[in-house]
C-alpha cells in the first residue's frame, strides 16, 4: 500500500484546523459538559502580503490590527475590556509590538507599558500569565490552540499556578508566517 493511502488531512493540521477540532469536540460534547462555559464572542482573521517590501511599516502587523477590531466589533468590547490575553509571543520584539496593535497601549509605549508592570497579574491586562510561547518552545502548529486552551482555563478559574482572579473576558490572538495573517478571538464567561 503507497503511503498516499494513509495520509489524510488530519495528519497534517494548521492552526485553524486545530483550533476548529478543538470546538467542534466541545460543540459535540455540549451534553456532557462540566464546569462553567467559555463562549466565543469575537473572531477576526486577516492577512498582510507576504512580501516584506510591500509593506507599510516594520513596526507593526497590519494584519494583528485588522482582525483584532474585526473581533472587538463583533464582541462589542474594546481593549479595555479586555482581563487576560495571550499574545503570539514567537520573538520578544513581536510581543511589545502586539501590545501595541492590539490596542492595549499606545504606539511606541509597549516597552513602558511592561516596564510598569502593566502585563503582570495585578496589572492593566495580564499577558501571557502561563509563559507565553517562548516557555512552550513555540510550538508551531498548536500555538493557537495553546493560546485558546490558556484564556478558558482562566476565564473557568482553572489558571494554575498563576491565576487571574475575576478575569471574566480574554483574548486570544495568533501570528502566522512573517507576519502574514493573525487569528483574534475574544472568548467570554459571562
Amino acid at each position: 500500500m503507497s503511503l498516499q493511502a494513509h495520509l489524510s488531512s488530519m495528519t497534517a493540521a494548521s492552526t485553524q484546523t486545530a483550533q476548529h477540532a478543538l470546538f467542534w469536540q466541545a460543540e459535540r460534547g455540549r451534553v456532557r459538559l462540566r464546569g462553567a462555559p467559555v463562549w466565543i464572542t469575537g473572531l477576526g482573521l486577516a492577512s498582510s502580503p507576504m512580501s516584506l517590501t510591500s509593506r507599510n511599516e516594520f513596526a507593526s502587523f497590519e494584519c494583528s490590527v485588522q482582525a483584532v477590531r474585526q473581533a472587538y466589533k463583533m464582541a462589542k468590547v474594546n481593549a479595555g475590556d479586555i482581563d487576560v490575553a495571550e499574545v503570539h509571543d514567537s520573538f520578544t520584539s513581536a510581543e511589545v509590538i502586539n501590545y501595541e496593535d492590539l490596542g492595549f497601549c499606545r504606539k511606541g509605549e509597549g516597552g513602558k507599558f511592561i516596564a510598569d508592570g502593566q502585563t503582570y497579574v495585578g496589572g492593566k491586562i495580564p499577558v501571557n500569565v502561563d509563559g507565553g510561547l517562548l516557555a512552550k518552545g513555540h510550538p508551531v502548529g498548536a500555538t493557537g490552540a495553546s493560546h485558546i486552551i490558556s484564556i478558558a482555563k482562566q476565564l473557568r478559574n482553572e489558571g494554575g499556578s498563576n491565576p487571574v482572579p475575576n478575569a471574566r473576558l480574554g483574548l486570544a490572538h495568533n501570528i502566522g508566517g512573517i507576519g502574514m495573517y493573525s487569528v483574534c478571538t475574544i472568548l467570554s464567561a459571562r
